[in-house]
């Protein structure tokens, strides 16, 4: 029996002993932040041990969700585009002792209400060709004699934002977006602020693509900010001069057109493939539709507005009108 608790005793020594060799007192969080931009660093000597590694997790109080966030040398970069409260956790354990322990920082995210981007896509040649845009930020909550309030407005197109798919375009989020576009200044094509004239924004698109607009309402008093991704997608002219009543265009054949109650898009040989996606845009660009298609689908459009239409899959598109 004494022989059994002296075993016991030296067990628990033992792990005492081990835990006690997970001294995290060297791990250091700093935090740096920039209106709704922030940044975490985390150092220490004890991260100089192999065995040691560690996670940055984000924690959104609204959604109730937590995601993993990627790091470079210890620093994490995240920028919040909803208000509401979060939470930064960094965990950091040693795999060869079994140890670990968390550190965590607050995160609230104030929105300034009223703030509304209002545009619409507008031809320069009086035609189908929607190849400019004329949009106009709201005051926010700005009042008169207020003079804390600036105005920005931002707009990017590049190689980096035309190869995103269509699909991911539309589906990621501005956080996705955010981690996974670099903001190259040779990338920027307009930008504006802060006085109140960056409000309205009247910008001709140079070529077809995917264009990022930011608009930004700045408090500099407070040093808080509320700021809007818009996604537009510029479709080439060319495909909005197709002619109507043409059953088919390189592949694809949309009948009937114009359509009242139904409208069916086929692909033809060689352009079937196992399965693509097919995106329909209304007059002003906008993304109306979109869905899966084999060889061939057969869409219910009684509720449709009256309009012109674009129906884009893979490189191919057409125009078509819903007539009732």
């Amino acid at each position: 029996m004494k022989k059994l608790l002296m075993t016991l005793v030296f067990s628990l020594m033992t792990a005492l002993g081990l835990s006690a060799k997970c001294d995290w007192s060297s791990l250091k969080l700093q935090q740096w932040n920039q209106r709704n931009v922030y940044k975490w660093y985390v150092s220490g000597k004890v991260l100089d041990d192999t065995c040691v590694d560690y996670m940055f997790m984000i924690y959104d109080f609204q959604t109730k969700k937590i995601d993993t966030v990627s790091s470079f040398r210890g620093i994490t970069e995240v920028q919040f585009n909803k208000k509401g409260k979060y939470k930064m956790y960094l965990k950091v354990w040693n795999k060869c002792n079994n140890c670990d322990t968390a550190l965590y920082r607050e995160v609230n995210i104030i929105y300034f209400p009223n703030c509304k981007y209002v545009y619409n896509l507008k031809s320069t040649k009086n035609n189908d060709c929607k190849d400019s845009m004329v949009g106009e930020m709201t005051l926010g909550p700005w009042t008169k004699g207020d003079t804390c309030w600036e105005w920005y407005s931002y707009i990017w197109n590049g190689p980096l934002l035309d190869s995103i798919s269509e699909f991911d375009w539309i589906h990621m989020t501005d956080q996705q977006l955010y981690d996974y576009y670099d903001f190259n200044d040779s990338d920027m094509l307009h930008y504006d602020g802060p006085s109140n004239s960056a409000r309205l924004i009247k910008f001709k698109f140079p070529h077809d693509g995917h264009y990022l607009v930011a608009t930004q309402w700045y408090n500099k008093c407070l040093d808080q900010d509320t700021f809007f991704f818009t996604r537009l997608t510029i479709l080439p002219c060319e495909t909005l001069k197709t002619k109507i009543l043409k059953p088919s265009v390189n592949g694809l054949q949309v009948f009937p057109n114009p359509a009242n109650e139904r409208i069916q898009f086929t692909l033809t040989s060689p352009f079937r493939t196992p399965m693509m996606v097919y995106e329909v845009y209304d007059s002003n660009g906008k993304l109306f539709l979109s869905g899966q298609i084999l060889s061939s689908v057969s869409i219910n459009t009684t509720k449709w507005p009256n309009g012109v239409y674009v129906v884009k899959i893979g490189k191919l598109s057409q125009k078509f009108v819903i007539q009732h």
